[in-house]
């Protein structure tokens, strides 16, 4: 039984332009504030109104929400495979794996595991993103993770997400 909710096409990708990236060996981790909505999802797909209109009626965490990303990409920054979204309404986290044509979502629970932002940075600063990057099909960057490198990365990111939300938040 799968949980979530699969999409035959990737994710928007992050704006690099607002996205700070923290190397961490065979990985690397951007930290971006997104605000999703109707407008933002009509750009990127290319104006697709059909898609959108479908995504707003079978998207079970709906398609308006904000708040930081965290992008888990390879050392390169050619495929993001795993997405932890902390927003503020519906918090997530994605499987996208390679070739672009599964995106899977699966919804948070806070009240069993806690603040998404703690959780997601946990999983990272332990290493125990290692079966996520595996079952989003790279398990050659699962098998080398360096926990050292994962650690101190992770609190750094944890700090720039915690500063970047703040700030943006506010300014909203």
């Amino acid at each position: 039984m799968e949980i979530g909710h699969v999409y035959e096409m990737p994710p928007m990708r992050p704006d690099d332009s607002h996205t700070t990236y923290f190397p961490a060996g065979v990985i690397k981790i951007g930290v971006e504030y997104r605000d999703l909505n109707p407008e933002a999802l009509m750009e990127y797909y290319g104006g697709d109104e059909a898609y959108i209109e479908e995504l707003r009626r079978t998207a079970p965490l709906g398609i308006e929400d904000r708040g930081v990303s965290l992008h888990v990409f390879d050392a390169d920054g050619q495929w993001e495979y795993l997405r932890f979204d902390l927003f503020e309404d519906a918090p997530h986290y994605h499987y996208n794996h390679l070739g672009g044509g599964r995106n899977h979502i699966i919804p948070f629970d806070e009240t069993a595991h806690g603040p998404i932002a703690e959780w997601a940075v946990g999983k990272i600063r332990t290493g125990e993103i290692a079966p996520m990057l595996a079952q989003a099909g790279a398990p050659e960057l699962a098998e080398g993770l360096d926990a050292g490198v994962l650690g101190d990365v992770a609190d750094q990111v944890a700090a720039y997400a915690a500063e970047l939300q703040a700030r943006l938040a506010a300014a909203v």
